[in-house]
């Protein structure tokens, strides 16, 4: 199967675009007999919507100074209630309440008396590299 080279063409093509028809009135209006129904013209005032995107305040806080959790509050700023806050409320509780449990963690190894290890101690075999089988 052999394809021959495609020959080029000089011949131009000219588009010509649509003509625009003009319409006659209505052909409903024009179909119908006898007088036709006066229809009423209401005009409407376009009162412009005035503040139609709420107003925030946004505040950055600690909170407590001895932590040092940022707090973001958005706040309204017509009724002043929280819009969102970040770390949430929860949040901020379940990071005060890890705080403490690891303050009681670390206050537990302080109070061993030099009788009372700290840690058990665990005997077993030892090899002289210090690993136990």
């Amino acid at each position: 199967m052999s394809v021959d080279p495609v020959k080029a063409s000089t011949a131009k093509v000219e588009r010509q675009t649509p003509e625009r028809k003009t319409h006659a009135d209505d052909p409903l209006r024009g179909a119908v007999s006898g007088p036709a129904p006066k229809a009423e013209i209401v005009k409407t005032e376009i009162n412009p919507a005035t503040h139609v995107i709420p107003e925030h305040e946004v505040t950055v806080e600690l909170d407590t100074p001895t932590d040092n959790i940022v707090v973001y509050k958005v706040l309204d700023k017509k009724s002043g209630s929280l819009v969102l806050q970040v770390p949430s409320a929860e949040a901020i509780r379940g990071i005060h309440h890890t705080q403490e449990l690891l303050q009681q963690i670390a206050a537990r190894g302080r109070t061993a008396t030099p009788e009372e290890p700290a840690a058990p101690i665990t005997k077993g075999k030892g090899n002289s590299d210090g690993s136990k089988l």
